[in-house]
């Protein structure tokens, strides 16, 4: 390759990465005045104007605006609820890395609502959330191998699933947590260690884990 084809592929390369780097920003931006209009940050909340942004934003390939959508799409704010526009929303801000939107896809594939029902691909997705840090992803894993769906059952992988998620604050994964330590499911019985979880999760406002702890104390 001579100098001029060399230079001329060098400035195609810096093109394309300044061109990249501009979408990035102004979808970042885009999705930033979506947010707004969506939680009425500073401005009225208008969903309308809302989904206009997100859909901007989502069509520069901002994977935050892709999975707003999805969750529109799931709730029924602001359009009509479509399960299955929000399965199709959810994987593309999954594909990118989205670890919110991976969780919501992998819920979408346990309960087969917008795609057909998969525990194996639940259990992908819920993992690649899971390894980044996501409390919902990983006390979904936590039900994935206590109910066996996916993967086979394993109440002691079950219960670290939950322990993971309930260290996050995770009311939900202190109260699932609490049930195992209560029966002494993959965990020898602690009815005090039960108690303190339900209290934590109680705490927190979650229902189930009230009524738990008034029938463990009782």
């Amino acid at each position: 390759m001579n100098i001029k084809k060399s230079l001329a592929v060098l400035i195609l390369c810096l093109l394309s990465i300044s061109c990249a780097t501009h979408n990035a920003q102004r979808g970042a931006a885009l999705f930033e005045q979506g947010d707004r209009y969506a939680k009425g940050i500073g401005v009225p909340q208008d969903y309308d104007k809302a989904i206009k942004y997100y859909q901007e934003a989502a069509a520069k390939g901002n994977a935050r605006a892709q999975y707003a959508l999805g969750y529109l799409y799931r709730t029924g704010h602001g359009v009509q609820k479509n399960y299955n526009q929000a399965a199709e929303w959810f994987e593309r801000a999954a594909q990118q890395g989205d670890a919110d939107a991976q969780h919501s896809l992998g819920v979408r594939y346990l309960l087969g609502q917008g795609t057909a029902q998969d525990y194996n691909r639940a259990y992908y997705w819920f993992e690649k959330s899971a390894e980044q840090g996501n409390p919902y992803a990983e006390n979904q894993l936590g039900f994935m191998y206590a109910a066996g769906k996916g993967v086979q059952q394993n109440y002691t992988v079950a219960l670290q699933w939950y322990q993971k998620a309930a260290d996050h604050g995770l009311a939900s994964a202190q109260y699932n947590l609490g049930l195992m330590y209560a029966s002494g499911i993959g965990t020898p019985p602690d009815k005090a260690k039960a108690i303190e979880l339900f209290r934590m999760a109680a705490a927190r406002g979650f229902q189930p884990a009230q009524r738990a702890l008034a029938q463990t104390q009782s």
